[in-house]
Formats: C-alpha cells, sequence, structure tokens
C-alpha cells in the first residue's frame, strides 16, 4: 500500500502508532511527530507553526533544520503560509500555573488556533503537548479542559501519553499520585471540522484542596502490568481486567479488614484481589453467566487463605442496590462497560474472538450499559450508578475507575475527560493514572492514509467522597 501521509517506512510507522512512549527529551519526542506528520518532499510545503517557550522553540528548530523544513512562530510569522502542521508545547507554562494565569495561556492558544486554522492544509493536523497539573493543593485538568476547548474548532482525533521515566517524578505532598506524564493530544482539520473556536461551558476546576494521604503510601503516575494469561473461564469475558491491577489500588487505598466493592463485577476480579489481601469482597453483576464463573473462582480462592475475609456476590443490576445489600463501602473498585464498543461488527478483538468462538459483549439484556447506543446517555446513566453508591460509601471513601477514550466510527470520544468532570459534583478528584500495556499486537490502523493509534494505555480514575 503506496503511503501518501508522509515519508516513513512501515517499520518506523508501527511503533509511532502505540498509545504511549517512555520521553526521551524534547529533541526526540519533536523529531518523532515531524517525521509522522509531515510529508517531507515537494508534494507539500514544509511549514509548521510552534507554538511554546523559548526553550522549545530553540529544540524545535534545530530539529526542523536538519528535516529542512521551516518553523514559524509568534515572534516571527509576518505572513502565514500554508503549514502541514500545528504544534504547540505549553508543558513548562502550566508547571504550577494558577487558574487565572492558565485561562489568559488558553486564550492565547483560542486566538492562534483560530488565525492559523484557513492555513492549515485540509486532514492536515493540530498537535499539542500539554499536562495536568497540581497548584497549592488543587488539582487543575488542564489537558483536559484544553482539549475540550481545541475540539470545537478541529476534529479530535487521537492522543498518546508520554511518560517520564521516572514515575514518581515531581511529587507532591497533598496526593498520593505523583505527576510523571503529559499529554499529546491531536486534532485534525477536515470534513467534519466547524472551523469556529470556543470556549465551552464546562468547568473542571473543583475549589476543594486535595488532602495529605491518609494511607501514607505513594502512587506512581504510570505503570507497566504483565498479567499472567487468562484460564479458560477468565477468557470468556470479553473485557476482563486483571487482579494484579485491582490489587495495586486496593492495597493503597484501604487496610486490612476493609469493605471492597464492585457494582460490576464481571468474573470477580475485584472480589479475588480484594481476598487475597485480606479485604472483604462485595459486589454485584449483572449477568448470570459471568456471576457463576465469579462464584467458582471466589470459592477456590477462599479454600486456600488461612484468614478468611467476607465476601458477597449478588446477581443484580446496579442501579438496584439497596442498603440492606452491604455493609458500608470503604472503596470503591471497577471497570465500567467501555459504551458499547464490544457491540461494534468489525473491530478486530472482535473478529478474534468470534473465530474461537468466545462470547463478543457482556450481555443482550437491554439493561446492561454496554447495550445503550447514545454516548450522552450511556455516560449520565454510568455516572448516576456512582451518585446513588456515594450514598454508600463511608465518609472519605475512595473510588477508582479503569476506563479509556473511544474511538468510534472515524470519531474520538473523551470518556475518561467526561467522567472526571461529571462525577466531580459528588467526588474529588485525584491526579489520574495510567495502567500501562506493552505486551499487546501493534496493527497497522490508518497505514499511509492518517494516524490512528493503537490503545495500550488505560484510565485509572480515582475519586474521594466528598464530605458535608
Amino acid at each position: 500500500m503506496r503511503n501518501r501521509f508522509n515519508n516513513i517506512t512501515s517499520k518506523e510507522w508501527l511503533p509511532f502508532q502505540k498509545s504511549w512512549f517512555i520521553d526521551q527529551g524534547d529533541e526526540e519526542t519533536y523529531r518523532s511527530n515531524l517525521r509522522f506528520f509531515l510529508r517531507l518532499d515537494d508534494s507539500l510545503p514544509q511549514n509548521i507553526f510552534y507554538f511554546g517557550d523559548n526553550q522549545g522553540e530553540k529544540t524545535i528548530k534545530k530539529v526542523a533544520k536538519s528535516l529542512n523544513i521551516k518553523v514559524f512562530s509568534p515572534k516571527s510569522i509576518q505572513k502565514i503560509p500554508e503549514l502541514q502542521l500545528i504544534l504547540i508545547d505549553i508543558r513548562r507554562q502550566e508547571e504550577n500555573l494558577s487558574l487565572s494565569a492558565y485561562r489568559k495561556l488558553k486564550k492565547e492558544v483560542l486566538e492562534w488556533a483560530q488565525t492559523l486554522y484557513p492555513y492549515l492544509i485540509h486532514r492536515r493536523f493540530l498537535s499539542i503537548m500539554h499536562q495536568n497539573t497540581l497548584h497549592r493543593g488543587h488539582y487543575l485538568p488542564f489537558a483536559w479542559d484544553m482539549s475540550k476547548m481545541l475540539a470545537t474548532g478541529l476534529s479530535r482525533r487521537d492522543e498518546k501519553i508520554g511518560c517520564y521515566e521516572n514515575p514518581h517524578a515531581s511529587a507532591k505532598k497533598y496526593a498520593p499520585f505523583t505527576q510523571a506524564t503529559y499529554y499529546f493530544s491531536y486534532f485534525r482539520k477536515d470534513e467534519h471540522s466547524p472551523g469556529e473556536f470556543s470556549m465551552p461551558d464546562i468547568n473542571f476546576f473543583q475549589k476543594i484542596k486535595l488532602e495529605k494521604n491518609q494511607f501514607k503510601t505513594e502512587v506512581p503516575n504510570w505503570k507497566i502490568f504483565r498479567p499472567k494469561r487468562r484460564n479458560k473461564n477468565e477468557i470468556l469475558h470479553p473485557a476482563k481486567f486483571p487482579e494484579e491491577v485491582a490489587q495495586f489500588f486496593i492495597e493503597r487505598f484501604t487496610r486490612p479488614k476493609a469493605n471492597v466493592f464492585d457494582p460490576m463485577s464481571g468474573t470477580g476480579s475485584t472480589q479475588l484481589a480484594a481476598l487475597q489481601t485480606n479485604r472483604n469482597g462485595y459486589g454485584t453483576e449483572l449477568s448470570a453467566f459471568f456471576i457463576e464463573i465469579a462464584h467458582t473462582r471466589i470459592t477456590t480462592l477462599v479454600e486456600t487463605l488461612t484468614q478468611k475475609p467476607k465476601h458477597k456476590l449478588l446477581l443484580k443490576d446496579a442501579r438496584r442496590i439497596t442498603k440492606r445489600d452491604f455493609p458500608p463501602i470503604d472503596y470503591l473498585f471497577t471497570s465500567p462497560p467501555y459504551w458499547d464498543m464490544l457491540n461494534m461488527k468489525g473491530a478486530e478483538n472482535q473478529a478474534t474472538r468470534k473465530a474461537k468462538g468466545l462470547q463478543l459483549n457482556y450481555s443482550d439484556d437491554t439493561h446492561d450499559l454496554g447495550n445503550i447506543s447514545e454516548y450522552d446517555e450511556f455516560v449520565d446513566e454510568l455516572c448516576n450508578i456512582y451518585f446513588k453508591l456515594a450514598q454508600k460509601m463511608s465518609p472519605g471513601a475512595y473510588l477508582t475507575i479503569i476506563v479509556k477514550n473511544i474511538k468510534k466510527k472515524g470519531k474520538s470520544y473523551p470518556l475518561a475527560d467526561d467522567l472526571a468532570w461529571k462525577l466531580q459534583e459528588h467526588f474529588t478528584l485525584l491526579p489520574e493514572f495510567f495502567w500501562l500495556q506493552d505486551d499487546l499486537r501493534l496493527a497497522p490502523y490508518g497505514y499511509g492514509y492518517t494516524f490512528v493509534s493503537n490503545t495500550f494505555h488505560q484510565y485509572c480514575l480515582t475519586f474521594r467522597k466528598k464530605t458535608p
């Protein structure tokens, strides 16, 4: 297949598609992105626009010179040429930035995006490097807020997570999480782009100051998990997460004998992780098929334990849980359906499962959240479940949700961002954690045509129940 998008080989294309990377410094990061997002021949003008600080501009010009690319910036531009790429790097500006200062920066980015839009070549990208940050005890998700704004004028296409080599970098005293990642968010000018930028009426910024970590355990910003292979019963579930991930969080947000709960238990991963760490494991599951597997797994495990924590798993819709069903929840850990993605025909993973005769979705139950077709309805239903469960959580209890953003029919849906925004009505948002995967096979999505990542990162969003 002919590569019409850039000049790199298929051997180079594939590794770039992984949705996370270990940061090797600005020079290497800029170089890899310029080589991927520009066609470096006479078919297109070799022009980019860069918006960032002096340090970044000096580095980008050095890299661009070696590739025969001309860099324009707010300082140097007089007449705007046709552009193959708009690259914005505001990571350093966002560090320790106050909310008022951020809003000025956001306005400046909006103005430049609007000014440059007519000059960006059709089906070419605006890429922004940015981060969420902690400022004086307040968690400020600048990256998510900025992305919402840019998506009003361009098509939101994809993201990659840049990971600093030390996941414990830049530890802050207010929250258990450290800050060691940044976002590379990708937006495209195409037939779906409105072309007019605006400030969405969305408030990501809570006024609550984060409390010091009551468990005195530092949580890194990212971690690569390499779980053991699933057995024949576990693999029947189309979206099971490994117990190692649940155990990692349970040990950091609870004490022994705490009550751990999962409203969408699947094959019982959360309960097993709780019992293995001497916590009580509770939950509900909508599918009779999967709860039978969960009961078998739990019974088998309990027989091997010297300590016998309590456990209870009910066949029940999470929306119909009552106070009588379970004791107060000390920690809620769960992985909800990723909307109706398991019902999408043609997805590579679904085709593989079908070929093996495995179940493709959670269930055919009309009450199953994974069967809701409208995105906004799905998000609202999911949030309402967590709001109801908040009433059953102990004061100051934590909630962790494993989720990922969704690509469906050429459109990106920021599920993690939307949950983080809406759940702040009843919960305090903590810094996000990334569960990274490096044991999956890369697929050449979009080869020769456009950028489509292989999503090998999952968000682990953590919240704390607000106290009255």
